[in-house]
């Protein structure tokens, strides 16, 4: 099953969706399924809050935490049980934990960077203890010093990610010929593409903004109303604005390129020879996905075992493997599988990084100037 790694849905379409895919893998075998229901029939899940060191509470991304081989070791070795429970995207992760005013009974939470430093600046995250991860070694060291967590001091990041294009190679080279190097591309070829654009405000406004020569994180809406007015140029070629449902359509040719997270689209390139995944040479959106533990973790011992553990190359390589993401483990990269290691794109270069962005925490009011635009590019309002 496929869980996409960062959606930016209304509040209600994430808590269905979050609540939906928990207990389908619950149903798999790998999550536990929810003890209570609720008035609208869907699983709420509870988790105990006291202290319990026999038994480590995950939330997060599926990808992070459904190797069944990682788990299964994990408890072997420490002899504490693991149960994991899912979301879809940061703010239905960030909306439980503050509902429960930091008692959440969760141990270990998967924000990505950006949600690092809202849950740090709300208090809802605790400070490593770095005697207990002496695997911390492992990991390279220009990702402990990244902006949203300068030091790690609340989490430390395991899983590189990008955004770019998949696309359909013979029906791009049939109808085009040329394939994509850049987000340029989109415009100078917008009569004859079909595509989609995944459904986030900030990568799609941003990555016009990118375009324009604007920061992706910028503040100042003469320059995010040109980004929106670009981005209608692009109307006649745009199928929809998705994040998941472009794989069956691309694959089959009925699209020809999709805007897509790096995960997914490497993940289909490694299925499908005719699919491939590229970063554009002028630069793009880079973000990472990070293990913290909330306040009031109900193990804290547990907890840093785990960010211990998943610090050993081994381990990474193999969670690497399952989300096909870049990893921030260096001794890992050696040890994932080669057709992996044979996708270019699989971690951009010193050059790429050079000309990309990474989407940073904005203020509520200018938010809300994003989501306005956002809601007009979709509707088809102008």
């Amino acid at each position: 099953m496929h869980i996409s790694r960062r959606k930016f849905l209304r509040q209600t379409a994430y808590v269905t969706s979050a609540m939906a895919s928990a207990s389908t893998l619950a149903a798999c075998g790998i999550f536990e399924k929810s003890p209570q229901e609720t008035k609208t029939g869907r699983d709420e899940v509870e988790r105990p809050v006291t202290q319990d060191k026999s038994t480590l509470y995950i939330y997060g991304w599926a990808t992070y935490v459904n190797n069944q081989e990682v788990l299964d070791n994990f408890t072997k070795e420490t002899g504490i049980k693991v149960v994991g429970d899912t979301y879809d995207s940061n703010e239905v992760m960030l909306a439980k934990l503050e509902a429960s005013g930091g008692r959440s009974g969760y141990s270990i939470i998967y924000p990505s960077d950006y949600m690092v430093t809202q849950m740090r600046d709300l208090k809802l995250l605790a400070p490593l203890n770095k005697k207990l991860l002496p695997n911390i070694k492992n990991i390279a060291a220009n990702y402990l010093d990244l902006p949203h967590d300068r030091g790690a001091i609340f989490s430390i990041p395991v899983s590189l990610g990008t955004t770019g294009f998949a696309y359909n190679v013979e029906a791009v080279k049939s109808i085009i010929g040329e394939e994509p190097l850049d987000w340029r591309y989109l415009w100078d070829n917008k009569e004859k593409l079909r595509i989609t654009l995944v459904n986030d405000p900030r990568e799609v406004l941003g990555m016009a903004l990118h375009t324009l020569g604007y920061s992706y994180n910028t503040k100042e809406i003469p320059k995010i109303e040109k980004a929106f007015q670009k981005l209608q140029e692009l109307t006649p070629a745009i199928a929809n604005f998705t994040t998941d449902a472009w794989r069956d359509p691309l694959a089959s040719g009925d699209l020809m390129i999709c805007m897509a997270f790096s995960g997914d689209a490497i993940s289909l390139a490694r299925q499908d020879p005719n699919i491939k995944y590229v970063l554009p040479n002028n630069g793009t959106s880079i973000w990472t996905d990070t293990m913290a533990i909330p306040r009031g973790a109900s193990n804290i011992e547990g907890a840093h075992a785990w960010i211990n553990y998943v610090m050993r190359p081994e381990v990474a390589a193999k969670i690497s493997d399952a989300n096909s993401f870049g990893t921030t483990n260096k001794l890992a990269k050696s040890m994932i599988p080669d057709d992996l290691k044979a996708i270019k794109a699989l971690e951009p270069s010193e050059a790429i990084i050079a000309k990309s962005d990474r989407i940073a925490k904005l203020d509520a009011e200018i938010l809300q100037v994003y989501e306005g635009f956002w809601t007009r590019l979709t509707t088809g309002l102008g």
